[in-house]
């Protein structure tokens, strides 16, 4: 054989605490706007299923996970996802299951059967409350289906969330505070806010490069989004994360821990994983995948020290609890005094007791702040 072997799936058995990403990537159809790994070939997922069932197997992370979480693709569409749930949760009384689902698929059918799986978490990709502005990014569900969808899921007692995306092609300011608006009456506890963020050779990246459409002007959606935090706090849902907002408890568990830089697995294609300082991520190659799930890891990185250093503060400052005075000089020396001087007197970070952290503001060019660190 030429080459060196491929490497061994890692083990998670040496972590007390885990938490499980697991990826089903089948979509009826590919937004115009999504980057993610997905297949629209729905006669590939048995093979796809079978093929992670056997990467969980040799994976063995049984009897260590306390969160889980279903992401995509569209995992609302898996028919088979509660024997992938079976094979992984063995016995374990998880603290949080996460299922993401689009609204058309949410009927009382699939939430009886989401909930005896132990599903107790949904995230619902709505979007955008406005017909239009789901037309131009290709959903296949229309405003009604994501306003029936919402209901049914806080009323079946799911802790739930929903997406909207800021920034949509021919979004005005009036249609997003609309859709905000619908987001916060339908009473969901937790709600994920997205910039529009374009990569390359997406369709809607060709179709704005190529001016079939236009996008709202940058300083527009700046303003939206500040002005999307107050409204938000004011309604009871707390700004915890750059992009994320919760009433008291509703907190994504899950997504915590990527923040805490705690441990987790990555399942499927495209996965990413975090174990004992290590990053590693499987092939995003879904052929590739199904014919041998065991050895489908393409990209491994052992962290620096000083790339530790950076993570830890990149991700203690994407959170509005940001980070203690102490932690950011020890990280960074003299620099962060003069850093954290600057940002408290030009607006961009504010005192949290012991600790520093963005203002709203300084969230919208936090990369730009960080970066001045290092």
């Amino acid at each position: 054989m030429d080459g060196p072997p491929p490497p061994e799936p890692s083990s998670p058995r040496q972590h007390a605490s885990l938490g499980a990403y697991v990826h089903l990537p089948f979509c009826a159809t590919h937004c115009a706007y999504c980057p993610f790994v997905i297949s629209t070939n729905m006669a590939l997922e048995d093979q796809y299923v079978d093929a992670l069932l056997r990467e969980i197997e040799a994976r063995q992370p049984v009897g260590e996970l306390d969160t889980l979480y279903f992401g995509g693709g569209t995992p609302s569409r898996t028919r088979r996802s509660a024997e992938v749930s079976s094979a992984l949760r063995g016995g374990n009384r998880l603290r949080e299951f996460t299922l993401e689902a689009n609204p058309e698929d949410i009927d009382d059918e699939a939430i009886a059967r989401w909930q005896a799986m132990g599903v107790d978490r949904l995230s619902i990709g709505v979007q955008s409350f406005n017909d239009d502005e789901l037309r131009q990014i290709g959903r296949i569900h229309d405003a009604n289906a994501a306003r029936d969808a919402v209901r049914r899921a806080v009323a079946s007692g799911f802790r739930t969330n929903l997406d909207l995306i800021l920034g949509l092609p021919r979004q005005t300011i009036e249609s997003f505070r609309a859709s905000l608006d619908e987001a916060i009456a339908l009473g969901a506890g937790h709600l994920s806010l997205y910039m529009l963020d374009l990569d390359e050779k997406t369709p809607l990246q060709v179709q704005v490069a190529r001016g079939r459409t236009t996008l709202p002007e940058e300083d527009d959606v700046a303003r939206l989004y500040l002005e999307a935090v107050e409204t938000l706090a004011r309604a009871g849902l707390e700004q915890y994360e750059i992009s994320n907002f919760a009433r008291a408890g509703e907190e994504s568990q899950h997504n915590l821990r990527y923040w805490r830089r705690e441990p987790y697995l990555g399942l499927g294609i495209g996965a990413h994983s975090f174990l004992a300082e290590r990053r590693f991520a499987n092939t995003r190659d879904i052929h590739r995948y199904i014919a041998d799930p065991v050895h489908a890891e393409e990209f491994s990185e052992e962290l620096s020290a000083d790339e530790r250093r950076h993570e830890l503060l990149f991700l203690q400052l994407r959170q509005s609890r940001g980070i203690h005075y102490e932690e950011i000089i020890e990280l960074c020396g003299q620099e962060a005094v003069e850093w954290t001087d600057r940002g408290l007197r030009e607006g961009w970070l504010r005192r949290a007791g012991s600790r520093v952290a963005f203002t709203p503001a300084g969230f919208l060019l936090s990369n730009d702040y960080i970066s001045q660190l290092f």
